[in-house]
């Protein structure tokens, strides 16, 4: 069965939803250079975290098991209801953790009170409503046994305990990796121990991350060990103190409200304390601080700073996050593993539709390799969907679909891939291979872009036999002929390496696309970031002023001297689908043409 990897980008999540008669809910972020955003994934396609959709294209993901080296992953490893930490750009997902908050075996489970224990954490588990807790690998609470190995991501609640959006029952692995993660208690700086729930984690031997940080009671911390706990003590050889230190930082935070002030206007998400005094209040209908209350769900924006030593995030804007919209759930994809309308994947999600409504087609064109939208919300360990939207490339957007090779006529450079017509581009690049290998029964993904008539494939890279891709980004050093330093790792270059917007010197700030061979990272693709670099934007205006004054996805747009097609400047206003062609100047796109798409 065909194992897919990545999916459609935000643009052409925008554009399906669009043309659907939907609207797209992508990233609103403030014009910072970059903003931290951590939450709970819950959609993908593009990934979306607390219900915010950005442009995960470029995103460079790491699982965050052992604080001490954090473990390379694809944007395929995001599962709905992980909790992450992104680092999001001009309105892009740079960077992701997947932070679970608990892993180990279960100790015990509670029916009566839908809780169990992990590493001495007690999880409760949502059986009802829209959060419901999502499980894989057991179809809800009662199918968890004692000395299962599970994986656990959650929020922390008023009483400090871990409320699960997401628990998967893993497979034994062969090494113990034991994860424990909450709010500190009883720190004893003497003893180097601290509390976690009903665990002692002593942490004399311990690596503390991020270098220079200090344990401290009501610190928001994740422990790590090679050994299971002794009683109720558990041995740390390593902790990362999550609460955030970065001074004048933009930062976002999903999750429950704890420790909320009579009048709403402080309280804690996370672990992290918030004042909210000054902040704009939106979501549900016209909110009030008396809506900020423990357990309230809530997705926070402001600046950190540090007051008498402590981390405060002090709030611009807090979003009230009502009951009903809490865990609605997006994917879009290809279908996978398709047994029935009861049963597939989207984006590797298990999916229920077979009470859905359909657009675009029926339940009967569902099968392996449909490229559909689904919406719907967490029923157990499926997505229990309410609407599936059958949807074709949207034109003239720019993204990847995998595939096997069909119907291939060498001499016109026509194929077809998941049933779409394609035609390769007489400039089409191959990675893994040439012209001369690619035939029918070839498992590949393209890049292209739908004219209208076919997929015009730019790009083709054989997947079979190929390892895992690596992504990073960061800032070059020690280059040679022959490669380069980033992020502390060697990369190699060779013949076949592509250099955009090269040559390379030191002190680029680059992006790289790398594969291992023989025990090297060898580098496929190194793009430099240039200032000025030509920008390309998809998505509905938002914050409308003016034409010299909007954004989309987030980024700031100045159309001021651009030209227009399929509309006029009169026609800019909240709400238009629209692709922003133009140039990148300090944060702002200064369009050279902007093309309405409905």
């Amino acid at each position: 069965m065909l194992k897919l990897s990545r999916f459609l980008g935000a643009a052409a999540l925008a554009a399906l939803l669009a043309a659907c008669g939907g609207g797209s809910n992508t990233a609103q972020l403030p014009a910072a250079d970059q903003v931290t955003v951590s939450g709970t994934v819950t959609g993908l396609g593009a990934a979306a975290i607390d219900g915010v959709t950005y442009d995960d294209s470029q995103a460079v993901v790491a699982l965050d098991v052992d604080p001490r080296a954090e473990v390379p992953a694809t944007i395929a490893d995001l599962k709905v209801g992980m909790q992450v930490e992104a680092s999001v750009r001009e309105g892009r997902l740079t960077k992701v953790f997947v932070r679970a908050t608990v892993i180990g075996p279960v100790q015990s489970v509670d029916l009566a009170t839908s809780t169990f224990k992990v590493v001495g954490q007690t999880v409760k588990v949502v059986t009802g409503g829209d959060g419901m807790t999502m499980f894989e690998g057991a179809s809800g609470l009662a199918d968890l046994k004692v000395d299962d190995w599970v994986e656990v991501h959650g929020t922390i609640d008023a009483d400090r305990n871990v409320v699960a959006t997401r628990v998967e029952v893993k497979l034994p692995a062969g090494e113990i990796k034991v994860r424990a993660g909450g709010i500190a208690t009883d720190v004893n700086d003497t003893a180097k121990t601290f509390k976690l729930g009903d665990l002692t984690v002593d942490y004399t031997n311990a690596a503390i991350k991020p270098e220079g940080a200090k344990i401290e009671n009501d610190a928001l911390v994740f422990v790590y060990s090679d050994q299971l706990p002794t009683g109720n003590t558990l041995i740390a050889k390593a902790v990362r103190v999550a609460t955030p230190s970065l001074e004048g930082r933009r930062f976002i935070i999903g999750g429950l409200v704890t420790d909320a002030s009579a009048d709403g206007k402080t309280f804690r998400v996370n672990g992290i304390a918030v004042d909210a005094a000054d902040a704009e209040l939106k979501g549900g209908q016209n909110p009030t601080f008396a809506d900020i209350r423990n357990m309230a769900l809530v997705r926070v924006e402001g600046t950190l700073s540090a007051t008498g030593g402590t981390v405060v995030l002090k709030a611009t804007r807090v979003w009230i996050i009502p009951a009903s919209e809490s865990r609605r759930i997006v994917l879009a994809g290809q279908v996978t593993d398709f047994v029935s309308a009861a049963s597939f994947k989207v984006r590797g999600t298990p999916v229920d539709a077979d009470t859905a409504t359909f657009k675009n087609g029926t339940k009967d064109d569902l099968k392996d390799g449909a490229f559909v939208l689904v919406k719907g919300r967490i029923d157990g360990d499926v997505v229990r969907a309410d609407e599936v939207i059958f949807g074709v490339p949207p034109k003239d957007v720019p993204f990847r679909l995998f595939g096997v090779v069909k119907d291939f006529d060498p001499a016109a450079k026509t194929f077809t891939l998941l049933g779409i017509p394609m035609k390769l581009a007489d400039s089409v690049r191959f990675e893994g291979g040439a012209l001369a290998d690619f035939g029918n029964g070839d498992l590949v993904e393209v890049k292209g872009a739908f004219d209208g008539t076919a997929f015009v494939v730019t790009e083709v890279r054989f997947k079979s036999g190929m390892p895992p891709a690596i992504y990073a980004e960061g800032v070059i050093s020690n280059v040679t002929a022959t490669g380069f330093e980033l992020n502390g790792a060697a990369f190699k270059i060779t013949s076949t390496t592509q250099i955009v917007n090269g040559p390379l010197a030191n002190g680029q700030r680059v992006e790289v696309v790398a594969h291992w061979v023989g025990g090297e990272v060898v580098a496929d693709r190194v793009e430099v970031q240039m200032p000025g670099a030509s920008a390309r934007l998809m998505g509905s205006i938002t914050d409308f002023v003016s034409k010299a004054d909007f954004k989309v996805q987030g980024v700031a747009v100045d159309a001021s001297a651009a030209t227009f097609e399929g509309g006029t400047e009169a026609d800019l206003a909240n709400g238009k689908l629209v692709r922003v062609m133009g140039a990148l100047d300090a944060g702002t796109v200064k369009a050279s043409s902007v093309k309405f798409l409905r």
